[in-house]
């Protein structure tokens, strides 16, 4: 047999000799298949948490003074409510989120919503040197300005909560005007102004537009409280 004859064998049998790297390739496409999943995990946790609200955040909140309008107009109320343009303060850091507007003209409450990341509270505390703990509900607090610069109502009622990175506030505000003064002027919009409770600036940190009421953009829909929602009797 001839050289050439034998160097044709040893080719046939490394061509039927499996690969060595066989199981390290079975391995990283295990461990890729892996990672692969996690990431997916996380961003679906992140999205079910970000559009997730505690149930009483999200709900119409009777207190006492709208309970007390409710009993006297025998369980009649109208709400109102607006899908706002700009739920964000900071289209790019978004610091706090606004949703949940529930509006009761004729009881002049306002109620919002808001939400804000633990990571906003680190971020505002770096920018502010202050030492702010995002599991205190006081360490922000909150006002209405209308476009004419008027403070509308009193915060009369908070509420707040938290899961997972997010912190939420509920909050009601009573004496707002809706309707005309004597000057015929009315809300075109409102603002909500977020104060950081230690800051010695004296200026709001925040702002959010969470009403409108003009022509470019007035368009409000009827929401209807749920029986859980109602007070008793």
């Amino acid at each position: 047999m001839s050289d050439y004859e034998r160097y044709g064998d040893y080719n046939e049998i490394e061509e039927d000799s499996p690969s060595g790297r066989g199981p390290v390739m079975i391995i990283l496409k295990i461990l890729t298949a892996v990672v692969c999943i996690g990431v997916v995990g996380i961003l679906a946790f992140r999205l079910i948490i970000f559009n997730s609200y505690p149930k009483d955040m999200k709900s119409l909140y009777f207190n006492d003074e709208l309970t007390a309008y409710y009993n006297e107009h025998d369980g009649e109320i109208k709400v109102k409510t607006q899908e706002l343009r700009y739920v964000y303060d900071d289209p790019e850091l978004g610091n706090f989120f606004c949703d949940y507007l529930y509006v009761i003209e004729d009881a002049g409450q306002l109620q919002i919503t808001v939400r804000y990341n633990v990571s906003t509270v680190t971020r505002i505390s770096e920018e502010l040197g202050l030492s702010l703990d995002d599991s205190d509900p006081e360490i922000f607090t909150y006002r209405l300005v209308d476009n004419y610069g008027n403070v509308q109502g009193e915060l009369t009622d908070k509420l707040t909560d938290s899961s997972a990175m997010y912190r939420y506030a509920k909050l009601v505000f009573d004496g707002v005007e809706f309707t005309p003064n004597e000057s015929g002027e009315y809300p075109e919009w409102i603002r909500l102004e977020i104060f950081v409770s230690n800051s010695d600036t004296g200026e709001a940190y925040s702002y959010n537009l969470i009403y409108e009421n003009h022509a470019d953009n007035n368009v409000f829909s009827e929401y209807v409280p749920k029986q859980d929602e109602l007070p008793n009797k």
